[in-house]
C-alpha cells in the first residue's frame, strides 16, 4: 500500500512547499534538505538562509523559491519526509506479512529503528528549536497512515485526536529529554521512562 502525498503539502491553509510530483524538482527537494541536515549537524550550524541553503545544495536561488517559499520550509519538508519514510516502511512491512501470510512484525521495534537511523536529522531540529517542526510532521504522518495503523480509531473522534496529540507530545518531550542529557540514554531506558510516567496517569 503506497501512499501518495499530492503536490502540495499545506497546513492550516498555508502552503509550505509546492513540490511537483516531478523527478527533477524531487531530486532539488532532496539536495536541499540533505543541505539542511549538514549545516544543523555541523560542529557550528549557521542560521539557515536561502543563500546557505542553495549554495551547500548546489542549486540555484531560483529553484529553491520555486519549491520553498523560506528556508524553515525545507526543514517542514525533511521532518515531513523523516516521518512519512518511517512510517510508510512499516505499512509495507504489513503489506508483505500479509501477502505471504506471516505475522506482523512489532510495531514499535519498528519504529524505534527507523528513530535511530534518523537521530541525527531529529536531534539537529531539537537543538535548532524546532520541535515544533517535528511534533506536526509527526502528526501529519500519523494521520496520514492511521487508517492502517490505528483502524480501529475513528479520525473523526475527540478520542483520535487525543490520541495524535498525546502520541506526538511523548515522543517530542521523550525525544527533548534525550537530547538536554547529552543523548546517553539507549531506546529501553527512554520506553522504560515513558512506561513510568504513563503508569501514573492509569494510575491516578
Amino acid at each position: 500500500m503506497r501512499y501518495n502525498r499530492g503536490q502540495g503539502m499545506k497546513e492550516e491553509g498555508v502552503a509550505l512547499y509546492h513540490i511537483a510530483n516531478d523527478q527533477r524538482e524531487r531530486k532539488s527537494a532532496t539536495k536541499l534538505s540533505a543541505a539542511a541536515e549538514r549545516i544543523l549537524l555541523s560542529r557550528e550550524p549557521q542560521k539557515l538562509s536561502v543563500s546557505l541553503l542553495s549554495a551547500e545544495a548546489g542549486v540555484s536561488r531560483t529553484t529553491f523559491y520555486r519549491l520553498f517559499d523560506e528556508p524553515d520550509d525545507v526543514l517542514k519538508y525533511m521532518a515531513d519526509e523523516t516521518f512519512h519514510r518511517i512510517l510508510q516502511g512499516y505499512v509495507d512491512l504489513i503489506d508483505r506479512a500479509q501477502k505471504h501470510d506471516l505475522s506482523v512484525p512489532n510495531p514499535l521495534s519498528w519504529y524505534e529503528e527507523g528513530v535511530r537511523k534518523n537521530a541525527g536529522v531529529i536531534a539537529g531540529l531539537i537543538r535548532s528549536g524546532k520541535s515544533d517542526v517535528l511534533r506536526t510532521a509527526h502528526k501529519k504522518a500519523l494521520r496520514e497512515f492511521a487508517p492502517v495503523l490505528f483502524p480501529d480509531l475513528d479520525p473523526k473522534t475527540d478520542e483520535f485526536r487525543f490520541f495524535i496529540e498525546m502520541r506526538a507530545a511523548v515522543f517530542i518531550a521523550s525525544m527533548t529529554a534525550w537530547v538536554e542529557t547529552g543523548e546517553r540514554a539507549s531506546m529501553d531506558d527512554i520506553r522504560r521512562y515513558v512506561a513510568r510516567q504513563l503508569k501514573f496517569f492509569s494510575e491516578g
